[in-house]
């Protein structure tokens, strides 16, 4: 018996790609070429990129009562030439059975006042002033009903309160204090945009 070594059959065509020299010079230097612009667009240390900045500050809050109010605004007072916007929400005082305020239009307005003051550029200070309970703010001789600056007639009543003239500059009354354009007409414009230069 005479055993025969199986060779594997060789292949009469040769399908593997070779790039002649040219050619792999050419595709390397696109590659490189596409590395090197990419990661200069987004990363390189010399490109300076222009942002918007909007500088949002906290709004300063601070509560009253109708005994405590007079010592708290004279302070509001002298402060408010310091802040951008000065603002005072006369509301009702909160029902302890539900830690809501007792008056409906309150709960409804609260929340968008909140959202559209905060989102106010620079230093905003906010007084919140608390008429009492129901039968006390019912009293027509409530001292703020009667009061010759702020003349409540509802709550929730948002006023915009002028530091250079140190009185009310502009006002919305409690079947308007929970519309948001009318909220935000109140309010100063935004104009502190910082326009600044930062290295990415």
């Amino acid at each position: 018996m005479v055993l025969k070594t199986l060779r594997p059959k060789q292949l009469k065509h040769d399908y593997s790609f070779r790039l002649s020299p040219p050619l792999l010079v050419a595709s390397l230097s696109a590659s490189l070429f596409l590395i090197v612009y990419y990661s200069s667009s987004f990363s390189h240390p010399l490109q300076e990129k222009e942002t918007l900045v909007v500088k949002r500050m906290p709004m300063k809050v601070v509560d009253s009562t109708v005994s405590t109010f007079d010592s708290i605004f004279e302070k509001f007072k002298l402060d408010s030439p310091n802040n951008r916007a000065n603002f005072i929400l006369f509301l009702a005082d909160k029902d302890p059975s539900t830690s809501l305020s007792w008056c409906p239009d309150c709960v409804r307005a609260e929340p968008d006042i909140y959202k559209k003051l905060e989102a106010t550029d620079g230093d905003v200070a906010l007084l919140r002033a608390y008429v009492g309970d129901r039968p006390t703010w019912r009293n027509p001789q409530h001292p703020w009903r009667v009061d010759s600056i702020f003349k409540l007639t509802g709550v929730p009543t948002l006023i915009l309160w002028d530091s250079k003239n140190q009185a009310v500059a502009a006002r919305l009354e409690d079947h308007e204090a929970h519309i948001e354009h009318k909220i935000d007409a109140l309010s100063p414009p935004n104009k502190t945009l910082l326009l600044s230069t930062t290295r990415i």
